[in-house]
Order: C-alpha cells, then sequence, then structure tokens
C-alpha cells in the first residue's frame, strides 16, 4: 500500500515534505521572535540571526511582524522574559524607603577627637605609650642620656577623647577622622546606600548613593510631581521635603560630649 505524499518544491529543485517545510518555517519563526526580543526588538537583526539574507533583513523583519503567528511567538517570549525577571513594584518600593530610611553613619563617620595638646600635662603634646616607647629606645639608641629624653606632655593619649575648649592649640575644634564601618554586619537600607569602595593615596574612599535621588524616585512613583505641577496652575499651595536630624544612638559621640 502507497502512502501518498504532497511536496513542494523549492527554488533549487529539491523536493520536502509539506510537514517538514511547516516545521522549518515554524522554528525559524520561532528564532526569529527570540531573537527579536533579545535584541531589544531590533526586528533587522532579529531576521538575519533567524537566517534570513542580511540583503532582505529589513524587509523580512517588517514582514514577519505582520505574521499572527510570529506576534503570538512574540509574546510568548516576552512573557518568559518578564517572568524571569519579574521584579514587583511594592517590593522596589520597599528598597527605595529602606534606603531612604538607612542612617549614612552605619556606613561611615566622621568623629572629632581631641588633639595632642588636650589632655598633655601643661597643654604639651601628649605620646601614645607605644609611641612614647618607641621614641624613647631610639633616644637612647642614639646615645643620648635618657633622663634628658622631652617629656613634653607625658603618656596616655586616646583619640576617643572628646576635645577640651580650653586648648590653647586647637581651641576645642580638635582633630576629625574618618571611621570607616565593617560592611559585613550593615542591614539592607545601609547596604542599599553602600556604593561600593577603593583603597587610595590617603586611604580607603567610600562611595555612598544619594537619598535625594531615593526622594525623587519616590515622589514620581507616588505621583507627587505631578500632583504639585496641578496645584501650582490651580493656585493650591505647593509640596515640600523637611529633612530631620536622624534619631541619637547609643554610641553617638555627641552624647558624650554634652
Amino acid at each position: 500500500m502507497k502512502t501518498l505524499i504532497s511536496n513542494t518544491v523549492l527554488s533549487g529543485g529539491e523536493q520536502v515534505s509539506s510537514s517538514r517545510q511547516h516545521s522549518s518555517t515554524q522554528e525559524r519563526h520561532r528564532c526569529f521572535a527570540r531573537e527579536y526580543v533579545a535584541s531589544g526588538f531590533n526586528a533587522t537583526r532579529a531576521a538575519v540571526a533567524a537566517g534570513y539574507s542580511p540583503s532582505s533583513a529589513a524587509s523580512q523583519g517588517a514582514r514577519l511582524l505582520k505574521d499572527p503567528r510570529v506576534q503570538d511567538y512574540v509574546r510568548e517570549c516576552s512573557q518568559r522574559v518578564a517572568e524571569h525577571a519579574e521584579v514587583r513594584a511594592e517590593e522596589v518600593v520597599r528598597r527605595l524607603h529602606e534606603m531612604l530610611m538607612a542612617d549614612p553613619r552605619d556606613l561611615v563617620e566622621v568623629h572629632v577627637s581631641c588633639c595632642r595638646h588636650c589632655y598633655g600635662a601643661a597643654h604639651g603634646y601628649q605620646y601614645t605609650l607605644s609611641e612614647y616607647n618607641s621614641k624613647r629606645e631610639k633616644w637612647i639608641d642614639a646615645g643620648k642620656q635618657f633622663q634628658d629624653f622631652p617629656e613634653l606632655g607625658g603618656v596616655g593619649y586616646e583619640a576617643h577623647r572628646p576635645p577640651l575648649a580650653e586648648c590653647p592649640e586647637c581651641f576645642g575644634a580638635g582633630l576629625p577622622r574618618t571611621v570607616v564601618k565593617d560592611t559585613r554586619g550593615l542591614g539592607r537600607g545601609a547596604l542599599a546606600l553602600f556604593g561600593g569602595a577603593k583603597e587610595g593615596k590617603y586611604g580607603t574612599a567610600i562611595s555612598l548613593r544619594s537619598q535625594l535621588d531615593v526622594i525623587e524616585k519616590l515622589m514620581r512613583y507616588h505621583g507627587l510631581y505631578q500632583r504639585d505641577t496641578a496645584q501650582k496652575s490651580m493656585g493650591m499651595g505647593h509640596f515640600e521635603v523637611h529633612f530631620i536630624e536622624p534619631p541619637r544612638r547609643s554610641d553617638d559621640p555627641r552624647e558624650e560630649r554634652a
């Protein structure tokens, strides 16, 4: 018993079954749809990737986009991409709120410490214990008498102590020093603010993302820009952003000075 198979003759004279041709066309259409989505919806590039001639890719891409089956494939591909990369708007807004409420001091602080003369004897230069021992050893190694070693303001400098207003050297201004926090223990908000760090000539440089940019994004999300514009055009006032000082913490150096 013979099975009759209808054939389609291609331009080169090669004969293939209609089912094989349909499968080949379908795969090419699917390939075009995948490449169209992956290329950022560039029909010409997708047509070339799907096997069409570069010289006719532009016209072929425009033609394929009108095909209902190709449109279905594009929707399927777009849906899969969206499912893999889906980020809910509520999650984004929640992360922005965390960034807005984060305390930058959780990442880096500037401590104003006493200068070397604040607590020194007669406000002379004050050593740390290791500095004192090191300088005294060098003094003796140089053949000088240990009793002639300049004691200056003595030993006991501690950088965490607050400056003294009566100090004749700094007059209470002290010495500022940057304290970088360990990022391994940061909360989600502080981590979101953290823009990276790098070692430079003068130490570690910390990059922080702008909380003002976060405010702008949240205002746009909540429609406050549009609302403010409408109110101004109607003479209904304006929207304002007020900054408040973050709550004091138990280790806040300002508490020590108070």
